[in-house]
């Protein structure tokens, strides 16, 4: 199986030591003459990620729509309190 990929971004997550999201393309992923896939990643410490999804590329462009819209309903319906930020902390409790 023929397998080569493309380092897009690493993106580091906040409040977590070795967090990250990585973004990479997979040229073909199931094997010869298969599409190139993008793969999301993400890993809550320095190990390979705990989680991988593979992204048809002809659906990047739903995925980032789909992506704008989880945002603006968040965005709709967050009250700007977050208790994490008042207590200064990464957890609750208090730093």
């Amino acid at each position: 199986m023929s397998k080569n990929t493309t380092l897009i971004k690493t993106i580091t997550l906040p409040h977590k030591s070795g967090g990250t999201i990585t973004v990479v393309n997979i040229n073909e992923p199931y094997g010869e003459l298969s599409s190139t896939v993008t793969s999301i990643g993400v890993s809550l410490s320095d190990k390979e990620p705990e989680w991988k999804v593979h992204i048809p590329i002809n659906k990047i462009d739903e995925l980032i729509s789909a992506l704008h819209e989880a945002k603006k309903v968040f965005e709709e319906r967050d009250t700007g309190y977050h208790a994490h930020d008042e207590l200064a902390s990464d957890t609750g409790g208090g730093a």
